[in-house]
């Protein structure tokens, strides 16, 4: 009796292991909205509510306020941005950046997935990777469209590699990124820089999560 409770349990175990491997990481929570700054505090206003909560960094030494002040961030000048991290006790608790822009206002609400966006100029080029599926379209060049399979991912960099009719390679290393809308619009800034290797041709650019 004693032998088939241990079995039973070990099958326990080992199944809900199992299960564990066998479910993919949930996306990261990303928070989107409104950071303001006043009286030497920064305040955040998400898009889906437009209420008002405090704020607390957690990431290594201040280096994300750090990133939106230098940025811009100042008294009577807010953001739009896009910051991983949780609510917990009517606080904002953010650990790092998914984007940011000097444009502060909110964009049509969407769901994230985790998977990857980028995109870059000389040429104008935009990558969206979304539930498996890679699209690449290119200013000078046909669309690269086909699966994708996420061949190295650590915090500081992601290595992607899409089959198809033109094969190629995306690496993203996490490092500040900053551009300027083609529309000649405000300026933005990205937590990964990206870079595409494709039919001799080399891209880049900046990557966020989506």
């Amino acid at each position: 009796m004693h032998k088939t409770l241990i079995a039973s349990a070990l099958l326990a175990i080992l199944g809900t292991a199992h299960a564990d491997s066998a479910t993919p990481p949930a996306p990261e929570k990303v928070a989107r909205g409104l950071m303001l700054y006043s009286q030497d505090r920064m305040i955040f206003s998400p898009c889906r509510d437009r209420s008002y909560t405090s704020v607390e960094d957690s990431s290594s030494n201040g280096e994300l306020s750090a990133t939106l002040k230098q940025f811009g961030l100042a008294d009577g000048k807010p953001l739009y941005v896009e910051v991983f991290g949780e609510a917990q006790a009517g606080m904002l608790r953010m650990h790092a950046l998914n984007m940011a822009q000097q444009d502060a206002r909110c964009y049509a609400p969407r769901r994230s997935t985790g998977e990857w966006r980028a995109a870059g100029g000389k040429p104008a080029w935009a990558l969206t990777l979304f539930e498996g599926e890679a699209t690449l379209q290119r200013a000078d060049d046909k669309d690269v469209t086909g699966k994708y399979e996420e061949t190295r991912s650590t915090p500081t960099e992601a290595e992607i590699r899409i089959a198809g009719g033109s094969t190629a390679t995306i690496r993203m290393t996490r490092q500040n990124c900053r551009e300027t809308a083609a529309d000649g619009g405000k300026e933005r800034i990205y937590a990964w820089t990206a870079e595409i290797d494709i039919a001799g041709q080399k891209l880049q650019g900046c990557a966020w999560r989506q």
